[in-house]
């Protein structure tokens, strides 16, 4: 709307905030969002995660539907009462993206923002999911991408035109202060982080073999929980590596963990944006990542790549960075100016122009 209008009413709507990308770019834009915006955010079930925290914390309203099942399509119903009372309502993740393209029938004037946090889901396996998911995409004013890969393969997707003018990117922010600001305590050994939840798509098992043929006095800190993790925690002791590599589980005082550690790695073998790439290059530490898209277009140039499922490469990197002092801080350097690009505040004024624009 024009600067004259009242405060643009805004909706978000997403199934749960459990722990994952898409929740973490709501716990870091809402906040920023409320001073511009009346803001709330609609979940199907609440949970409590460190992101529903920090999101009540900071004064937004979370509307729990309390929907046990979010396949079911009562949840349109439960929905339509809150949407009704808004301007815009912005969609991430599926099934919400159904479940608000179908109550939208219901309201022609709501205006409808989706992001895909995504370059893949199972959906596009499946060749009759085609023309519903067309259908589906077909009634949001505007499809946001958090990368260019993202929206290349969802428009490859849904065949649309290039110069469709829903479709547009706008890369994820992180709040670099919370990073930057955090006083490293120094370790007694050297530790190489990785942040990310135990599922096959992020691949630590690769890393963890890497640390076999890492020759220095070097640890492995693993944050994250999931259904990988027993499997990594096997591979660790079949390697003999149990005091060498620690597991952590779920935590929610990343920024201390990434500050005191030495080396950032993200092994993923697709990613929709390397968010904690960027977290990691935040903190001032020189990152080496898996060369796909979502993680290369973040770190290339600044840090180092290797091939998913490379650990031989991985630990060369890795042994090269701890013995050579110099490269470390240019390294160090170059991640740290690239994470500047990626500030939480560029986003949040992206987004702003998008709702104005509707």
């Amino acid at each position: 709307g024009s600067e004259m209008c009242i405060r643009d009413r805004l909706l978000h709507i997403i199934p749960s905030l459990e722990i994952g990308g898409a929740q973490r770019l709501l716990s870091d834009l809402l906040p920023l969002q409320k001073l511009n915006n009346d803001v709330k955010l609609l979940v199907f079930k609440s949970m409590d995660t460190a992101f529903q925290k920090s999101i009540e914390t900071n004064g937004v309203e979370i509307i729990d539907l309390h929907c046990k099942n979010f396949h079911n399509p009562f949840v349109v119903k439960k929905m339509l009462p809150y949407m009704k009372e808004c301007d815009i309502v912005h969609v991430h993740l599926f099934p919400a993206l159904y479940w608000v393209a179908m109550a939208a029938s219901y309201n022609k004037k709501i205006k409808l923002v989706y992001t895909e946090h995504s370059t893949h889901n199972r959906r596009r396996d499946k060749v009759w999911f085609e023309p519903i998911e067309y259908y589906i995409y077909s009634k949001y004013d505007r499809l946001i991408s958090i990368s260019q890969q993202t929206q290349d393969n969802l428009m490859e997707w849904l065949k649309a035109k290039k110069d469709d003018k829903r479709f547009l990117v706008i890369e994820n922010g992180v709040n670099l202060s919370l990073f930057s600001s955090v006083i490293p305590i120094a370790n007694k050994r050297k530790q190489i982080i990785m942040v990310s939840r135990f599922a096959s798509m992020k691949d630590q098992e690769t890393v963890i073999q890497a640390m076999a043929d890492v020759n220095e006095d070097a640890e492995l800190i693993l944050v994250g929980d999931g259904s990988e993790r027993k499997h990594c925690e096997e591979v660790t002791r079949k390697l003999g590596l149990t005091d060498r590599v620690r597991f952590l589980g779920a935590r929610s005082d990343i920024p201390k963990l990434v500050s005191q550690s030495y080396i950032g790695v993200q092994s993923s073998i697709w990613e929709g944006f390397g968010l904690t790439a960027v977290e990691l290059m935040a903190a001032h530490k020189p990152v080496v990542a898996t060369n796909v898209n979502g993680l290369k277009q973040v770190v290339e140039g600044a840090g180092c790549l290797f091939e998913v499922g490379d650990s031989k490469t991985l630990a060369f990197h890795l042994n090269k960075l701890l013995k050579d002092k110099s490269l470390y801080t240019t390294l160090a350097d170059r991640c740290y100016e690239r994470a500047k690009q990626y500030d939480i505040k560029n986003m949040v004024i992206r987004y702003q122009e998008v709702y104005e624009g509707l």
